[in-house]
């Protein structure tokens, strides 16, 4: 039973359950890396001028998994410019980073009826 103390921290909690649910949007990565990365990352394929020293968005999608990529993003780097980025958008531009990199392997659900292939024993 919700007492009256608890009632004021619903929304919060409910807010916070929602927040992994909700999808991130590449399109709007795009435009978040072309308003603060692309002065120094190759942010696309088509992009003509980038640092030397700063690596590719597509180079990046290849070796971070997207929690590394949300951490990076939520700590300050030093060579990086400060970025008020808020969760949905740092979303956004993890999902836009990974657009860019290699296709991963996703499995195809089983039909209904369908089972696992058995290990060969050798």
């Amino acid at each position: 039973m919700a007492t009256r103390h608890s009632l004021p921290l619903l929304p919060i909690l409910l807010g916070l359950c929602a927040t992994p649910a909700l999808a991130a949007d590449i399109a709007s990565g795009q435009r978040i890396a072309a308003r603060w990365c692309a002065a120094c990352h190759m942010i696309s394929p088509g992009q003509t001028q980038s640092s030397p020293d700063a690596p590719s968005f597509a180079s990046v999608a290849g070796r971070y998994e997207p929690r590394d990529l949300r951490l990076f993003l939520m700590a300050p780097y030093p060579r990086m410019p400060n970025m008020p980025l808020s969760q949905p958008e740092i979303a956004d531009l993890v999902a836009y980073i990974r657009s860019l990199g290699p296709k991963r392997y996703e499995p195809e659900p089983l039909e209904k009826d369908e089972k696992l292939p058995e290990a060969k024993r050798g």
